[in-house]
């Protein structure tokens, strides 16, 4: 029998009506008033009557087809649900999920008629439920009931940063990132010595190796690591107001870090704590600048390392724990700077800077101005739905409207600003 049973705004409004008419039958002592009191009494039994029926036929010879569905998905990925409530009869319904994500992708349904169900998850995390939720309305619209029918639905939800985590383990594992591999460094101008070799005509004489030369009794000179990390720099702004927001800017950063190592572009990286300050790390090649960034991201959002296990095939268990386990150490890492002065650590090169634009962005505005000082692009990337983490429907509004405020402000200042959801 129904869960919940309930009058509507319509069947309260004739409920009121057939009191005052039966009220004022009695007063007056009308046979007219008190006969339409005793219609409008007879309606709204009939039509109580006519939801009890269909709602014990509904739960009585009703199955829901499939009986199960699992579901593995992204946080933030719609993904969509199949079901049949099979029936003798037809019946109309809504259809309500225990689980609040889960939506109907239309309003209304129907016994024997395909439904479906579209799950959008915003956190990641495992969610379940027994049953679904059928309402019922009656002729009229004068009562809703609901029932429920067994059905049960398990949904894994991966954080969204789990695809970019395989984008980037893949291409790291394409660019030789083993264990026993060390990062290729390129030769050309730079402070760290790299090797010793014979003079070739066109060679800088600054740099002739005298030792070598005297020793040799041949010119000689040296080569140096080629210091390539200021060409371009991504500007990790780590405030964040929730979990949601979180795993947001952290998949934007490491798609952006994936993006650039693809294309064989290494950069510097520079993390932005709660206070402004600011960590920079250079780089001299792309594919430590790519070990850096997964580093980064694996510490800032927490992972179920047994998730790249489902979705790193047909990599090894083993190739994958050895991958992390190089990443996560870290002792191929570039030297860091860290500098205390919001803005004091940016480059004078072309920025990507990933924020949510929650906090002190005193960091943000002094590095717009050192940009635009020496003609550097900045492009600023913001995930959308920052106010899912909100706690409130106010304080959400607020921070949406703040959002487009700053928006709009770093746009009149030429600031490239993308937006995704």
């Amino acid at each position: 029998m129904p869960t919940s049973l309930r009058l509507t705004k319509r069947g309260r409004g004739l409920s009121s009506v057939t009191l005052v008419l039966a009220a004022l039958s009695m007063v007056f002592r009308d046979p007219v008033m008190l006969a339409a009191a005793a219609l409008l009494l007879v309606i709204l039994l009939t039509t109580l009557a006519s939801i009890l029926l269909k709602a014990r036929r509904l739960v009585e010879k009703s199955r829901v087809f499939p009986e199960e569905a699992r579901v593995e998905t992204v946080a933030g990925r719609v993904e969509s649900i199949e079901i049949t409530v099979e029936n003798p009869g037809g019946i109309g319904f809504r259809i309500e999920h225990p689980l609040s994500f889960v939506k109907p992708a239309e309003p209304e349904a129907a016994t024997n008629k395909p439904i479906r169900l579209e799950a959008k998850p915003q956190l990641a995390g495992v969610y379940s439920s027994k049953t679904l939720r059928l309402m019922l309305k009656s002729p009229l619209e004068a009562f809703e009931c609901t029932v429920e029918t067994p059905f049960k639905t398990s949904i894994r939800v991966m954080p969204r940063i789990i695809p970019a985590l395989v984008k980037a383990i893949e291409l790291a594992s394409a660019m030789g990132a083993t264990v026993f591999e060390h990062p290729v460094q390129t030769l050309g101008r730079g402070t760290e010595y790299a090797e010793t070799r014979e003079y070739v005509p066109g060679d800088d004489i600054r740099f002739l190796d005298w030792k070598a030369t005297a020793r040799l009794q041949r010119l000689m000179v040296k080569q140096y690591h080629q210091e390539t990390g200021g060409a371009t720099q991504i500007i990790y702004d780590l405030k964040t107001p929730g979990p949601v927001s979180r795993d947001r800017v952290a998949t934007e950063f490491l798609n952006a870090a994936t993006a650039l190592a693809s294309l064989g572009v290494p950069c510097t990286i520079i993390t932005v704590d709660g206070e402004n300050r600011m960590l920079v790390r250079r780089h001299r090649d792309a594919r430590t600048m790519l070990y850096t960034a997964i580093m980064v991201a694996l510490s800032t959002v927490e992972v179920d390392y047994t998730l790249l296990y489902d979705v790193l095939e047909p990599q090894s268990r083993r190739r994958v724990e050895e991958f992390l386990s190089l990443v996560t150490v870290g002792g191929w890492e570039s030297e860091a700077f860290f500098y205390e002065k919001p803005g004091e650590g940016v480059e004078e090169a072309d920025t990507i800077a990933v924020t949510s634009l929650t906090g002190d962005l005193t960091w943000l505005m002094e590095a717009c101005e050192k940009l635009e000082k020496h003609s550097k692009r900045m492009m600023l990337r913001v995930p959308g739905e920052t106010w899912l983490d909100s706690k409130t429907l106010e304080q959400a509004y607020k921070d949406y409207e703040k959002q487009l405020r700053i928006v709009a402000q770093l746009r009149r200042r030429g600031v490239e600003v993308s937006t995704r959801v």
